[in-house]
């Protein structure tokens, strides 16, 4: 009779875990309606938080800033302007 090894188990429950938090952020670049660089931030997924968008915003344009033009935290998304 063959065991089934935990280790190799819990490894492939942490990556896909890993995966799901990773995976669910993310940046588009834009433009916005008066022509400034800009981005659509998502970060939907269960491991994700409306914090998690507002970093992530952040990320996308860097020191300069951003002004937010649309944003919902129920489906944790955001149209976002480079200043």
């Amino acid at each position: 009779m063959q065991t089934i090894s935990k280790v190799p188990a819990r490894s492939a429950i942490i990556a896909v875990m890993l995966l799901l938090a990773a995976a669910c952020s993310s940046h588009r670049a834009t433009y916005a309606p008066d022509g400034r660089r800009g981005f659509v931030v998502t970060c939907s997924g269960l491991l994700n938080s409306w914090s998690n968008c507002l970093v992530n915003a952040g990320r996308a344009c860097g020191k300069q800033g951003y002004d937010t033009l649309q944003g919902s935290e129920d489906d944790r998304s955001l149209l976002i302007a480079c200043k």
